[in-house]
C-alpha cells in the first residue's frame, strides 16, 4: 500500500490524497487550493499522479477544498467513479458550478486587463462543460456504515464525520490493513448535524490538523458572543456583516439567529442571506432531514424554522444585493466567501468596513493571504477593489462554530482509533507542530507531518 499526500499537506486547503492497494488507484479528495498566491499557483501544477490511471474518488465532503479540483481532474482524463454520501454529491454539483462561473469571469477579466499589455492571459482552470462531464462520474451514493466493495481485495466504509451534512470518515480495508481518512472532523454538540462517529480501530491513520493546537471556545460561549455583537451593533444603528461560508457555517448561523429570534433575544432587524450558492445549498439541506440530529429533525419538522422565519431575507440577483446597502442601516448580513477572498461580501465590507457604527463577525477558518486573515491578524486598513479601507468597525472572532473539531477531540477520536501509523494532514504549521506534541505526549505515539507529493510505502 501505498500513499501520495498530494494536497493539503503542510496547508489547510488542496486536499487530495492517493492510495494504492490492490491493484486500484483510489484518490480520497479533489480540493483546489486557496489563499496565498504560491499555494494557489498549485492549482495550474500537474497532478502527481495520472488522472486516467485513477480508478476511484471517494469524496468525505463537499467544501470547495476537498472538491474543487474535480473538474480539472476529468478534464485531464479521469474516467472512473466518485463516490460519495447523498448530502455530498447533491452539494458538491452546487459548488463545482458555482466555482465554474468564478473561473470563466475572472478568466475573462484577466483577458482583458492582458489584452490591454499586448499579452496573453491563463485560461480558466475549467469550465461549466467540464463541471457537466464531472457529475456524470457520480454514479453511486453511498450510506453511512454500508460496505463497498470496489474490487475483490479492497472495501470502503463511510462514517459520520460530523463536520457538515453528508460529510464522512472514510475507512479502506486492503492487504490486511485498515486505512482511515478522517475527512475533516465536525465539532461537538453542534446544531443540526450529528457528532463525529468513533473511529473503527486502524492500522493508518491521515487526520486533519485545522485546529490541532487549540481549544474552541464552548457553544454557549460562542452564542453569547454572537448575540453581544448584534445587540451592540444593531443598538447603535450599524449593519453587522458575517461572512459565511454557503456550506454548513451559513446554515448554522441562521439556526443560531432563529433561536434568537424565537426567544425573543433578536432585536428589531433585517437579516439578509445574500449568496445565491447559500440560497440554493440551504435548499439542499432541508431535502436531507434524515441526516439531522435529533434537535435539528425537531426544529425543522415545524414551521416557521431555521430556514424561514420573519426577519430572514433571501437575495437572489445582482440588483437585489446592491439594494441592500440603500436600506437604513441596523441590519444583519449574512454573504459570502467565508474568508472574504472574493463574492458578495466584499462589496459589503467596502460599504461598512470604514464605519465605526458597524460590525464584522467571523465565524470560520481563515486562510493565510486571504482578506479575512488580514483583518483577524488586525490591519489597520486592506485593499479592496483597489482602494485602501480603514478597518474601523469593531470586529468579532467566534471560534466556537468552526465545524473543525479542535485538539481535545483530535485526541480523544486518534486514541479511539489505536492507529500504529499517524499521518498529519490540512493544517497549518503551528497546528501541525502543536498537534504533533500532544500526540507524542498524550498517546506516547509519534505521528509525521504529510509533504507535500511525498509518497510513503506501508
Amino acid at each position: 500500500m501505498n500513499i501520495t499526500f498530494c494536497g493539503a499537506a503542510e496547508t489547510v486547503t488542496g486536499s487530495c490524497h492517493l492510495v494504492e492497494t490492490g491493484g486500484l488507484k483510489i484518490v480520497l479528495d479533489c480540493g483546489l487550493f486557496q489563499g496565498a498566491r504560491k499555494i494557489e499557483r498549485r492549482n495550474r501544477e500537474g497532478f502527481p499522479f495520472v488522472p486516467s490511471e485513477a480508478d476511484f474518488v471517494l469524496l468525505s465532503h463537499a467544501h470547495l477544498d476537498h472538491v474543487g479540483l474535480l473538474p480539472r481532474l476529468v478534464k485531464e482524463g479521469f474516467r472512473g467513479e466518485v463516490i460519495a454520501t447523498a448530502p455530498t454529491a447533491a452539494i458538491a454539483k452546487l459548488i463545482l458550478a458555482d466555482s465554474a462561473n468564478i473561473q470563466v469571469e475572472e478568466a475573462a477579466y484577466r483577458s482583458r486587463k492582458a489584452r490591454r499589455r499586448g499579452e496573453e492571459a491563463l485560461p480558466p482552470l475549467y469550465d461549466m462543460g467540464d463541471v457537466l462531464d464531472t457529475i456524470d462520474t457520480f454514479r453511486r451514493g453511498v450510506n453511512y456504515n454500508e460496505p463497498i466493495t470496489l474490487n475483490d481485495g479492497v472495501k470502503t466504509i463511510f462514517h459520520d464525520a460530523g463536520h457538515i451534512l453528508g460529510s464522512a470518515i472514510i475507512e479502506l480495508r486492503a492487504e490486511g490493513k485498515t486505512l482511515l481518512y478522517s475527512g475533516d472532523l465536525g465539532n461537538l454538540h453542534k446544531p443540526i448535524v450529528r457528532d463525529p462517529s468513533d473511529p473503527p480501530q486502524a492500522d493508518i491513520v491521515l487526520i486533519e490538523s485545522t485546529y490541532g493546537n487549540r481549544r474552541h471556545r464552548s457553544m454557549d460561549d460562542s452564542v453569547a458572543e454572537l448575540k453581544e455583537a448584534i445587540d451592540t451593533v444593531i443598538g447603535r444603528g450599524g449593519n453587522l456583516l458575517i461572512p459565511s461560508f454557503a456550506l454548513e457555517r451559513t446554515q448554522e448561523v441562521l439556526y443560531e439567529l432563529f433561536r434568537l429570534w424565537q426567544n425573543k433575544e433578536l432585536p428589531k432587524c433585517k437579516i439578509f442571506l445574500d449568496s445565491p450558492l447559500a440560497i440554493a445549498t440551504t435548499r439542499v439541506f432541508a431535502r436531507y432531514p434524515s441526516y439531522f440530529d435529533e434537535e435539528g429533525k425537531e426544529i425543522f419538522a415545524r414551521s416557521p424554522n431555521p430556514f424561514n422565519f420573519p426577519p430572514l431575507h433571501y437575495t437572489q440577483t445582482a440588483d437585489e444585493s446592491k439594494r441592500i446597502n440603500a436600506i437604513p442601516e441596523g441590519n444583519i448580513i449574512i454573504a459570502g466567501s467565508g474568508m472574504c477572498s472574493g463574492g458578495r461580501i466584499i462589496h459589503h465590507l467596502r460599504h461598512n468596513l470604514w464605519k465605526k457604527e458597524a460590525g464584522l463577525i467571523i465565524v470560520g477558518y481563515q486562510a493565510h493571504g486571504t482578506l479575512g486573515r488580514q483583518i483577524v491578524d488586525g490591519a489597520p486598513h486592506v485593499n479592496i477593489f483597489g482602494e485602501q479601507t480603514a478597518v474601523a468597525a469593531q470586529i468579532w472572532t467566534v471560534n466556537g462554530f468552526s465545524a473543525h473539531a479542535d485538539q481535545p477531540i483530535l485526541l480523544d477520536w486518534l486514541k479511539k482509533s489505536a492507529a500504529k501509523q499517524i499521518f498529519l494532514v490540512h493544517g497549518e504549521t503551528e497546528s501541525l507542530v502543536g498537534f504533533k506534541k500532544a500526540i507524542a505526549k498524550s498517546l506516547s505515539t509519534d505521528a509525521q507531518v504529510a509533504t507535500w507529493k511525498e509518497t510513503v510505502v506501508l
